[in-house]
């Protein structure tokens, strides 16, 4: 195959890659750099010419016109993890969540046309990196069930952007599986910049620090705890990392030579990661490395991997957590924030691993905004969740639970002891009134 004559061929505008789609069409598209910005930028171009699209996206990241509510009757975006800026749209049943493990998302396509849906996925739509010589681009920073999508779409759009990092792993695309090439307007990535600790986030980091050692596997997510923490972890040796996500801290300790993956007892000497999101020094730390790859999500998420590794210490946060010690990730009451992620699948992995630890950190409170526009600070230690909560990690499932006052072990404690571990950990103004929670639901 010539692949430079096969580019031209495929090569086609905007308009050319929106004809591709018809009424009622369903299409996928990627996350973290593989989102298709240029190609969801002006979608909204199409009002009047397509109807009742439906998009799936696992995180969006740009605000694009068409999220507008003048145009509901263009499309809807079902999400498997919510940006905030959907939320007004979920309100006017323009948006909806799909809850799942993220690595069962893209498992099983034909199971949700045959069962739920009944309707194909006629397009995946995601940005790509250059191609190469050999005829493959990459999608990027992404690989998650990328593979999946791309095996049971009816077509293929591929977003060339320039700037994209070129990836190792399970993100290739060949030439000969595109349908369309429709190239970015402008390269820009999406970055996701770094929240830089406050006092708390450091206090909790370092208490998260002292728990890991020399040569113990790290998952990290983001965050101000996330990079307090990974700051404080750089005078380590031979860590080895298998994560959901590569981000900022991952990658400083890497540069900091703090990584090495040496100890590792599955995939030695490599980072594993299913995406990678963060600052420029993310994407520019991913290209073209051979040392991380990139995996497919249904492999790296599932908890029987994520313990074959030896000394596991996940760390996850959540928004707030009750006496019984069941975590509320994503959604305080039934309005959706977030979603959860690979959440479970880490922290049970994690405690699954010999010498593993699975710990959830949080602030101890939170500023709530009031009906006349003041705020109040609550508790994220609460004696139960409000009515409607989605619990995104079992109390069975947690063990280590950390805020800026201290680290509770939960895992094997009844209730009363967790109870009483909890609100040892709380803010000392809402210590009185826990226990009185406690006793009013039978905790203590």
């Amino acid at each position: 195959m010539d692949y430079q004559s096969e580019y031209q061929k495929k090569l086609t505008t905007l308009e050319g890659a929106y004809s591709m789609l018809k009424d009622g069409d369903l299409f996928y598209a990627g996350t973290a750099t593989a989102e298709p910005v240029t190609f969801l930028k002006h979608i909204h171009e199409m009002h009047g010419k397509l109807h009742n699209l439906t998009m799936h996206i696992n995180l969006a990241l740009a605000n694009v016109p068409a999220y507008d509510p003048k145009y509901a009757d263009m499309w809807n975006v079902q999400s498997s993890f919510f940006a905030r800026f959907l939320t007004p749209l979920q309100r006017m049943g323009m948006s909806t969540y799909m809850p799942s493990h993220l690595r069962n998302i893209g498992v099983d396509p034909e199971y949700r046309y045959k069962n739920i849906t009944n309707q194909r996925v006629n397009a995946y739509v995601l940005a790509v990196s250059p191609m190469d010589k050999h005829g493959y681009f990459t999608s990027s920073s992404y690989a998650c069930y990328h593979r999946t999508w791309m095996d049971y779409a009816d077509k293929v759009i591929v977003e060339v952007n320039e700037n994209a990092p070129r990836t190792f792993g399970d993100t290739y695309i060949h030439i000969s599986e595109v349908d369309a090439i429709i190239h970015s307007e402008d390269n820009k990535i999406i970055y996701m910049p770094i929240k830089e600790p406050d006092e708390d986030d450091k206090a909790i980091g370092k208490q998260i620090a002292d728990l890991i050692k020399d040569g113990d596997n790290i998952q990290l997510g983001i965050g101000g705890i996330p990079t307090a923490c990974a700051r404080e972890l750089a005078v380590r040796k031979d860590l080895g990392v298998h994560t959901e996500m590569l981000n900022d801290g991952l990658v400083y300790l890497a540069k900091a030579g703090a990584i090495t993956n040496k100890k590792k007892n599955y995939f030695p000497n490599k980072i594993i990661t299913t995406f990678s999101m963060g600052t420029k020094d993310v994407y520019d730390y991913i290209d073209d490395n051979p040392n991380i790859l990139h995996l497919d999500v249904a492999y790296t998420n599932n908890p029987k991997v994520f313990a074959r590794n030896d000394n596991v210490i996940s760390v996850n946060s959540c928004l707030q957590i009750d006496l019984m010690g069941q975590c509320a990730s994503e959604a305080i009451g039934t309005n959706q924030i977030s979603g959860v992620g690979g959440q479970t699948e880490t922290a049970v992995g994690a405690k699954e691993s010999p010498g593993g630890k699975s710990i959830i950190a949080l602030h101890s409170t939170r500023m709530l905004k009031q009906p006349d526009g003041s705020k109040k600070m609550v508790s994220n230690i609460t004696p139960v969740h409000p009515a409607g909560t989605v619990i995104s990690l079992m109390r069975n499932d947690v063990d280590f639970v950390c805020t800026e006052y201290g680290m509770a072990a939960l895992r094997g404690a009844s209730l009363k002891e967790r109870s009483k571990a909890l609100i040892s950990i709380a803010h000392p103004d809402f210590r009185a009134e826990l226990e009185e929670g406690a006793k009013k639901w039978y905790l203590m």
